[in-house]
């Protein structure tokens, strides 16, 4: 009992000194700010995906309003640059990279 009593009692152990808590804390703030930074990155870029697809569904309904004749094929043939460019502009990493598209079928 008396080996327990010296475990729990609070003389006897070392107090924590001031340097621990300051760098604790600046552990803290410092992982905080790193978690702000991640979630604010990834809000702009889901803005800038937003926004991209809204300036497509633009473009698309003014080439089908103001061109004749126009089809939603044939606008998003003018809209989307063909695929030589965009091999061309692309890095060699996704130079072999192929178009997926995932369609649904009720049963």
């Amino acid at each position: 009992m008396s080996i327990l009593a010296n475990v729990i009692d609070p003389q006897t152990q070392e107090p924590r000194s001031r340097m621990f808590w300051v760098l604790l804390g600046a552990l803290v703030v410092a992982q905080l700010f790193a978690f702000w930074l991640l979630c604010s990155h990834q809000v702009r870029k889901a803005e800038a995906r937003n926004n991209e697809v809204m300036v497509h569904q633009m473009a698309l309904a003014d080439c089908l309003q103001y061109i004749p004749g126009s089809t939603i094929a044939s606008c998003s043939r003018r809209i989307a640059p063909d695929a030589q460019s965009m091999q061309a502009a692309a890095p060699s990493a996704l130079a072999g990279a192929v178009p997926v598209s995932f369609t649904f079928s009720p049963r």
